[in-house]
C-alpha cells in the first residue's frame, strides 16, 4: 500500500518521495515521547508541490479516510506534533530558502526595525545569521534555536529566553503564505474592517472562509474574548481572542500556533528587532534556597525590565556538574577555561549547599554604564532580601550559566544510560505570584510518582519546562505519565494557568484542552477547524479531536 501509494503522488511531485525503512524510522520520531510510523515521507519543491498534494488529499479522502497531511521542519516539537501514520512533508530539503531581509523603519517607541521573508524548512540558526548581518534579530526563538526551523516556530507560535519583553513568535508574523483545503495558496494579513467587508462580499473559496470565521467570533464576541488565559503566553488551543476586535480582522494569529491543522504554510513574513538599539549586555545571577522568596524577587526584578530572566533547579545544576565536560565541550572553544569558570559553583555547593533554584536576570541596554547601573541597584535590592548573587558583566562570564540553561535537555538525551527524556509536562504557566506556593506543590507530585526530573524555564513569566527521564520500555514506567500528567494539570489549572505556553498542545496536550477552556470554547475550537479543514486533511487529531488512549499507545519503547 506503502508503494503504491508514494508511486501515485511521485506521478505528479517534483520534489522525491520515500517509504523506505531507515526514512520511515527517522520520521516516526521528534523530540516528544511518541513514536509514530508514517507510511510515506515528502519532501516539497515548492508550493506547487504543496497545492497539489492537497489536491490529491482531497480528492482521495472519501476512498480513504486514513489520508492525511502532516508538515514537519525539523523535527524538534516536544509534543508529538508533526507525527503521523499518513504523509509527512519534510520542508528542509527544499522548501528552506531565506527569500528577503531587509530595513523597515517602523515607529515603535522610537525603535527601527527590520523585516525577513522566509520559507518553513530554514533552520533559525541560518536564517538569524543573514539577520544579524544586518543588525536585525527574532527574538522569539526558542532553547533549541541550534535545532530547530522556522516553520516549527510558526505552528507551535514559539518563545523563549527574550520571550519575557519581546513576545512570542505570533508578535512577529506579519504576513503568511498558506495552502488552504481547495488546494491553492493564498496571502493572509491583517486587514481593517473595511477591507474584511470587502473582502467577504467576494464570491470564492476564500470570502467564504473568512466570512464563517468573522461570523463565528463575532457570534460568541464576548466568550472568545473571556476565553484568553490570564497569563503571559499560552500555546494551548486556537488563538481565536487575537483574531478579531472589530476593527481589526488578523487571521495570522489564528495559524500561527494553529499546528498545520487549518492549512500548511509555506512562506511567513516577520518583523524583526533592531540589535544594535541595545548592543551591551550583562547578568545577575541568584542562587536562591528559599522559594517562598519567589514572588518578593520576581516583583523586584521586573521594574527594571530585564531582557531574559530564566532559571533553572537543583536537578538541572547536579546534572551540569556530573556532565560537565559535556557542556564544555560542546559550547567552549577553551574548554579548560570553562571548567576554571564552574569552580566556584563548586566551591558554593560544598560550602554553602545546593541551591533550590538559580535565576538568570539578562540586560539589553545601549551603554555598558546602562547595564551596569541597573545590575548593581538591583543587586543592592535583591541582597536585603537575603539571597545570593553573583555578576557576569561579560557574554564569556555568562556563557556557563547559559550552557546550562540551554543544553540541559539535549545532554539529558544523550547521557542519562537506559532512561530517556519523557516530555508530557514539560511547558506549564503559572503567573510568578502563585510560584511561592505552586512550585513545592509541583515537587510534591513529581515525589509521589518517583519521577527523575530536571526544571528550568521563564521564572518572570512563570513558565517552566518539566523534563522527567524514566524507562519508557518498562510498562510500570508508561503508567505513570497519564495519573501525573493528570495531577500536574489540575495544579495549573487551579492556578489559572496554562497547560503550554510555548510548545503547543500537539499528541500529548490536546485532550486536555476541553477542560481547560470548557466545553462551550472547545466547542469554538472544533467549528474553527471545521471551517479550514472539513474533509480533516491536515494533522488531525492535534488541537480538536484528540484521542488520549491512541497516544499512550505510542509511546517509544526505546
Amino acid at each position: 500500500m506503502n508503494t503504491m501509494l508514494a508511486q501515485e503522488i511521485q506521478k505528479f511531485l517534483e520534489g522525491e518521495m520515500a517509504e523506505d525503512n531507515a526514512t520511515l524510522e527517522y520520521y516516526s520520531r521528534d523530540a516528544s515521547l511518541f513514536d509514530i510510523r508514517p507510511a510515506v515521507v515528502a519532501f516539497p519543491k515548492h508550493s506547487g508541490d504543496v497545492k497539489n498534494l492537497v489536491k490529491f488529499m482531497a480528492s482521495h479522502k472519501k476512498d480513504d479516510p486514513t489520508l492525511s497531511l502532516s508538515a514537519r521542519s525539523a523535527g524538534t516539537d516536544m509534543s508529538g506534533g508533526p507525527l503521523t501514520e499518513s504523509i509527512v512533508m519534510d520542508f528542509t530539503r527544499h522548501m528552506n530558502s531565506i527569500k528577503e531581509v531587509g530595513d523597515r523603519i517602523i515607529t515603535m517607541e522610537g525603535a527601527a526595525m527590520g523585516y525577513a521573508v522566509a520559507e518553513p524548512g530554514v533552520y533559525y540558526r541560518d536564517f538569524e545569521l543573514e539577520t544579524l548581518k544586518r543588525g536585525y534579530l527574532l527574538p522569539s526563538y526558542p532553547a533549541s534555536r541550534n535545532l530547530c526551523a522556522i516553520g516549527g516556530m510558526v505552528a507551535n507560535d514559539s518563545g523563549g529566553e527574550k520571550s519575557l519583553i519581546y513576545g512570542k513568535t505570533h508578535h512577529y508574523v506579519t504576513a503568511l503564505k498558506v495552502v488552504f483545503t481547495d488546494g491553492e495558496e493564498y496571502a493572509v494579513k491583517p486587514m481593517n474592517a473595511e477591507e474584511l467587508k470587502k473582502k467577504i462580499a467576494e464570491n470564492t473559496f476564500e470570502s467564504e472562509l473568512y466570512r464563517k470565521v468573522r461570523e463565528l467570533l463575532e457570534k460568541n464576541y464576548d466568550t472568545v474574548k473571556n476565553a484568553k488565559p490570564d497569563v503571559s503566553k499560552n500555546s494551548a488551543g486556537y488563538n481565536i481572542w487575537d483574531v478579531w476586535d472589530r476593527n481589526t480582522f488578523d487571521l495570522t494569529k489564528l495559524l500561527v500556533g494553529s499546528q498545520g491543522t487549518l492549512g500548511v504554510v509555506t512562506e511567513a513574513t516577520f518583523k524583526l528587532i533592531s540589535v544594535k538599539e541595545k548592543p551591551c549586555s550583562g547578568m545577575l545571577v541568584v542562587f536562591l534556597n528559599d522559594l517562598k522568596k519567589i514572588a518578593d524577587i520576581v516583583n523586584a526584578v521586573l521594574p527594571y525590565e530585564p531582557s531574559s530572566f530564566e532559571s533553572f533547579d537543583d536537578h538541572t545544576l547536579r546534572l551540569a556538574m556530573k556532565f560537565l565536560w559535556g557542556f564544555v565541550k560542546i559550547l567552549a572553544k577553551n574548554p579548560f577555561s570553562l571548567v576554571l569558570a564552574f569552580l566556584p559553583e563548586f566551591w558554593m555547593v560544598v560550602t554553602k549547599g545546593m541551591p533550590k533554584l538559580v535565576m538568570m536576570i539578562e540586560f539589553e541596554e545601549r551603554t555598558k554604564e546602562e547595564v551596569e547601573k541597573k545590575i548593581m541597584e538591583l543587586e543592592a535590592k535583591l541582597k536585603s532580601l537575603g539571597v545570593k548573587t553573583r555578576v557576569a558583566l561579560t557574554k564569556e562570564a555568562a556563557a556557563k550559566y547559559w550552557a546550562i540553561r540551554r543544553e540541559s535537555f539535549n545532554l539529558l538525551r544523550q547521557k542519562v544510560k537506559g532512561m530517556q527524556t519523557a516530555p508530557f509536562i514539560d511547558d506549564i504557566i503559572v503567573k510568578p505570584e502563585y510560584l511561592p506556593e505552586f512550585l513545592p506543590k509541583l515537587y510534591a507530585i513529581g515525589e509521589k510518582y518517583q519521577l527523575l526530573y530536571t526544571i528550568a524555564g521563564h521564572v518572570g513569566d512563570g513558565n517552566f519546562h518539566v523534563i522527567p527521564l524514566m524507562r519508557l520500555g518498562e510498562a510500570s514506567e508508561r503508567a505513570k505519565i497519564k495519573p501525573a500528567m493528570d495531577e500536574v494539570y489540575d495544579l495549573v489549572l487551579k492556578y489559572k494557568g496554562s497547560i503550554t505556553a510555548e510548545h503547543n498542545d500537539g499528541l500529548i496536550r490536546s485532550p486536555y484542552l476541553e477542560q481547560m477552556f470548557g466545553a462551550e470554547v472547545y466547542k469554538i475550537f472544533q467549528e474553527i477547524k471545521n471551517i479550514f479543514d472539513p474533509q480533516n486533511i491536515f494533522n488531525p487529531g492535534k488541537k480538536v479531536n484528540a484521542n488520549m488512549d491512541y497516544a499512550l499507545k505510542h509511546i517509544k519503547r526505546s
